[in-house]
């Protein structure tokens, strides 16, 4: 043990000065190298203590009480010290003469305490067995100490009841971890002195070194973390480095009489480690230390709004909102890149700003962590950006990225806790999470863009194409009705082209409002059989007319579906309209045959078909997509009205492949319809 006591003094005082160098202007880090040099010099005295012991059992010499006696003094100061801390992590650096002044208490306690250490009643003056011996002073400097602990952790204690922010996560770590640490030491002390332990009492510069570490790094370091959140990462993998070892050893023992070495130790090894592998994967679920973990609800709330919203403007600002009640924030923002700045509805950050680079090497920020880290221009002007908007976090997407395509930024919370480093990345997670979703909501959006001008032109020209022709006529017939109007044919005529000419201008933007605004359905349970029945009652003269012969076969042994029948009524119409008018040009016999059917599954299928000239392969992927339509005349918006409606109605239609002339539209109503 004694010769790493002196690299560990070292190491000690190193970590203080780097303390230091990372912001000489926090007062806390000055307070922290005056601890480092306490410190290294308590473990220069234990050093010196342990070596004069060791030289004492072969030559009896007064040196080991002088080390003995100097090292109790320097630990006299420690609770004193550790006022200082506490203080100096909630006291602005700007009032540090009422701390030094305050701080007087403890340090006269410090000198009594270190008097003490110097009389005959803590370590006798002799030499007994090649040790030294306490005295009965010695239970009264331990009780002293323990008691100016206790002390220093209750005032802590009532102190973290007051404070918010990133000075009651430190306050957790300083006075919490150091206070234990040296109750530890004074614990192992008392132990190894009574039991005659030695080895025990020796443990006390590495317990001082672990603790004062993780105390440094916690306090100093610009990523925060919260005291339950390192607590229980340690407890994890402590117990995981217990559960490997201790495994393996108490495994290869018991498997020792029945496997011969070193077979018993593999075998341990590998179902050990197995077992350590599996706890430690589950372990961090358990104990909540997966980021992913936690980020499952909120990607998928993400989700469901993408789904449900598709203009990403409206996403940005409910993204926003979900981001404000998973935060605890009243403030949330998303800024994009716009040129020359980052912007959002009353935030911006410019891009030439040296805050804006600092930011992106970083990849995130924090007024904690800024605090924390050596003034810098940049760091510096970001600081000034976190304050002129009272931000709490900005995070990039991509992570360190020199452009990111987006800014996340959030105010403070609500408990004016600051964000601790896993918040922070699973914050970036999240980040680029809606950054993706955003960019594919805008690809879809540019892609509707795109197909609405592509539809508002073939609206124009489908438009022009089929109102001109009646118009034609229209205006035809009224150039001549001043002097044809003796005329009782061109009468006749004249009352029978212009109300049809009208009736069809008037379906043709009737369709169109179908189209746009679908109405209301009114679902109830009904007979498909009645309903097709009365379509074909209502289509017979006009396939007679066209001499089309319409016939039905209600093969359904279960014909009841949820639906409107007035939409289904719609939809028989257009799909037997379509038919006619594919047969006008069929030569020989002509067939429209409407069939009913159940499926394997119970669902009601309905097949209107024909034997007409088909569907050219071309056009069937885009069949019911509105303007696109296999005749000559007609805008295509009848079979995109059907498919609307089946739509509402949750059927399906298709047109299948079935391997004869015609062309056959299946539709499939869901089975059973729900209840009424």
């Amino acid at each position: 043990m004694t010769p790493i006591i002196l690299p560990i003094a070292v190491l000690s005082l190193a970590v203080g000065l780097v303390v230091l160098w990372a912001n000489p202007r926090r007062f806390i880090n000055w307070i922290f190298v005056f601890t480092s040099f306490l410190v290294s010099l308590w473990l220069w005295f234990v050093y010196n203590a342990l070596r004069a012991g060791a030289e004492n059992q072969i030559s009896p010499s007064s040196d080991l009480i002088v080390w003995l006696r100097a090292n109790a003094a320097v630990a006299s100061f420690f609770p004193w010290i550790l006022w200082l801390l506490k203080e100096a992590v909630i006291t602005p650096s700007d009032r540090i003469r009422p701390v030094v002044l305050r701080s007087l208490t403890w340090f006269l306690a410090g000198i009594g305490l270190a008097t003490l250490c110097y009389t005959n009643f803590f370590i006798l003056p002799e030499i007994e067995d090649g040790a030294a011996i306490r005295g009965s002073a010695y239970p009264i400097f331990m009780i002293s100490n323990a008691v100016l602990y206790l002390l220093l952790l209750t005032q802590t204690y009532q102190q973290l009841a007051r404070e918010t922010g990133i000075k009651r996560i430190e306050l957790q770590f300083l006075i919490f971890n150091a206070g234990i640490a040296c109750l530890i030491v004074m614990l192992l002390n008392g132990i190894g002195y009574y039991t005659g332990i030695r080895t025990l009492s020796r443990l006390s510069p590495l317990v001082i070194l672990g603790f004062y570490v993780l105390t440094a790094w916690a306090v100093t370091i610009h990523r925060v973390f919260d005291a339950r959140q390192v607590f229980l990462s340690v407890t994890q993998r402590v117990g995981m480095i217990v559960v490997l070892t201790g495994g393996i050893y108490g495994g290869s023992v018991l498997l020792q009489s029945i496997v011969p070495t070193p077979g018993n130790l593999i075998i341990s090894i590998m179902a050990f480690s197995t077992l350590a592998f599996w706890l430690d994967r589950h372990s961090r679920g358990w104990l909540n230390l997966n980021v992913w973990q936690n980020t499952i609800a909120i990607r998928q709330a993400a989700l469901e709004l993408a789904r449900r919203e598709p203009d990403p403007n409206k996403l940005v600002t409910e993204f926003e909102a979900l981001l404000r009640g998973w935060c605890q924030t009243n403030y949330a923002a998303l800024l994009f890149d716009s040129g020359e700045v980052y912007v959002s509805t009353n935030i911006e950050f410019a891009k030439d700003r040296t805050g804006f680079r600092a930011l992106c090497k970083q990849g995130w920020s924090t007024p904690e962590s800024l605090q924390r880290l050596r003034p810098e221009p940049g760091l510096i002007d970001l600081r000034q950006f976190f304050t002129e908007f009272n931000l709490g976090l900005t995070v990039t997407a991509p992570r360190g990225s020199p452009t990111p395509s987006l800014l996340l930024s959030l105010g403070v919370k609500t408990n004016f806790r600051p964000f601790t480093y896993p918040e922070v990345q699973q914050l970036q997670e999240v980040a680029e999470f809606m950054d993706n979703i955003l960019a594919r909501s805008r690809l879809s959006m540019q892609a509707r863009q795109s197909e609405q001008l592509a539809t508002i032109g073939l609206i124009g020209a489908s438009l022009a194409h089929e109102i001109r022709n009646p118009l034609v006529s229209i205006k035809t017939f009224s150039h001549l009705l001043a002097s044809r109007f003796d005329d009782p044919e061109f009468r006749r005529r004249f009352s029978t082209l212009i109300p049809a000419e009208v009736e069809r201008i008037d379906s043709l933007t009737q369709q169109l409002l179908d189209l746009s605004h679908p109405r209301r359905h009114q679902m109830e349970r009904i007979s498909l059989h009645k309903v097709i029945q009365e379509t074909t009652d209502l289509m017979l003269a006009r396939a007679q007319e066209a001499q089309v012969n319409l016939v039905t076969q209600q093969n359904a042994t279960a014909d009841t579906i949820y639906a409107d029948g007035g939409a289904i009524r719609q939809v028989a119409i257009n799909l037997i309209i379509n038919a006619l008018q594919a047969l006008e040009g069929q030569e020989g016999e002509r067939n429209i045959t409407i069939r009913s059917r159940n499926s394997p599954n119970g669902s009601v299928i309905l097949e209107v078909s024909d034997n007409g000239p088909g569907i050219p392969p071309d056009q069937r992927a885009r069949l019911f997509h509105p303007f696109v339509s296999t005749k000559t005349k007609g805008m295509g918006l009848g079979l995109a009205v059907c498919a609307d409606i089946l739509h509402e109605h949750k059927a399906t239609i298709i047109v299948p492949d079935i391997g004869r002339p015609g062309a056959t539209f299946r539709i499939t109503f869901p089975c059973p319809p729900p209840s009424s």
